[in-house]
């Protein structure tokens, strides 16, 4: 009975994900159409709001005219498809007032829809949600400090050479789909931050519902005496809206309390496909403490459920510095 519970819960949060994700990507597509007619202005109203950001206890958008182009992007047809090509994605970036200490920039249209549900569907074709870690001195543990689910991704650098591998091959056919997807976007995230793909982490999904949190918190681990987890750099990646508004807080949004000092903090409203950068340590090595953030919970009572990528960049390579066996599917 509780197998067919489980099954039953699972099926339900997977349709209100595959419902919630068409209702943004109609509004995402509208808000570009929007964009892009600018013959037509003042007549075409977009339902998906602006970048945003929360300071002092108010929402406000970001300046359009902030935003750069980021050069480094490339088409790419297993991301973008072959019939894109004509009009290429076009992510820009921006320093998010308020976050110089670390650097904190925000990156918009970095993935398109198809690219968030196919990560989306990945962890749900494979039951890959666990209740999420925290590391502890190097050691991932549960804690109260931490109520969302994770879904740690296929790490392609490790299953991309076995796919050639006639004996390994069929039983990671199921998996195929997954690898490329990864793959391709690491070659892309690295080409963007210009690391090698080498060091960039594998990708861990986060799912918060309503009310689900992450406290405070480092990404760098030697905020925990560790000697692991030496991540110079954080891409945090949102695969959902949360909306939030001057009038409406919706909550889910990614805050750092010491930037900005006596005005609450700085914190960013989810939009999906769009997501913030930030450094974890200077460029001599020292640990920057104004990088302690926290997931604020998505409201109570809403429907609205927050799903985000972590793009971890390691110091050092990162098969060479960690148990990979870690990484192995099973």
């Amino acid at each position: 009975m509780r197998s067919k519970s489980n099954i039953l819960f699972r099926l339900t949060i997977f349709l209100s994900f595959t419902l919630m994700i068409a209702r943004q990507i109609k509004a995402t597509e509208q808000s570009h159409t929007c964009e892009e007619n600018d013959a037509n202005e003042g007549t075409c109203q977009p339902s998906r709001a602006p970048p945003q950001i929360l300071v002092n206890g108010t929402i406000k958008p970001l300046d359009p005219s902030s935003f750069e182009n980021i050069r480094s992007f490339f088409h790419d047809n297993f991301l973008d498809g072959e019939e894109d090509r004509s009009t290429p994605i076009k992510p820009t970036i921006t320093q998010i007032p308020g976050g110089e200490s670390i650097s904190l920039k925000y990156v918009q249209d970095l993935i398109n829809p198809g690219t968030v549900l196919k990560l989306i569907e990945s962890c749900y074709k494979r039951s890959g949600w666990i209740t999420s870690p925290q590391s502890v001195k190097g050691t991932a543990t549960v804690k109260s400090t931490r109520t969302s689910r994770s879904c740690p991704l296929i790490w392609p650098q490790l299953y991309l050479p076995l796919l050639n591998d006639p004996s390994k091959a069929s039983r990671l056919a199921p998996l195929k789909d997954e690898i490329d997807l990864t793959w391709h976007l690491t070659q892309r995230i690295a080409a963007f931050l210009d690391v090698g793909e080498e060091y960039i982490e594998p990708f861990q999904l986060v799912r918060y519902q309503p009310g689900e949190f992450y406290r405070e918190h480092h990404d760098h681990g030697s905020y925990y005496g560790a000697k692991t987890e030496q991540r110079p750099l954080t891409l945090l990646i949102f695969l959902s809206d949360v909306p939030s508004s001057p009038e409406v807080d919706g909550g889910g949004y990614t805050k750092f309390r010491a930037l900005d000092e006596g005005n609450g903090g700085v914190a960013v409203v989810p939009r999906m496909g769009d997501g913030v950068l930030w450094k974890n340590e200077d460029d001599k090595g020292e640990l920057l403490m104004d990088a302690v953030h926290e997931a604020v919970p998505p409201k109570d009572g809403g429907n609205v459920i927050k799903y985000a990528m972590n793009v971890w960049i390691g110091k050092k390579k990162i098969k060479e510095n960690m148990d990979v066996s870690a990484y192995r599917t099973r």
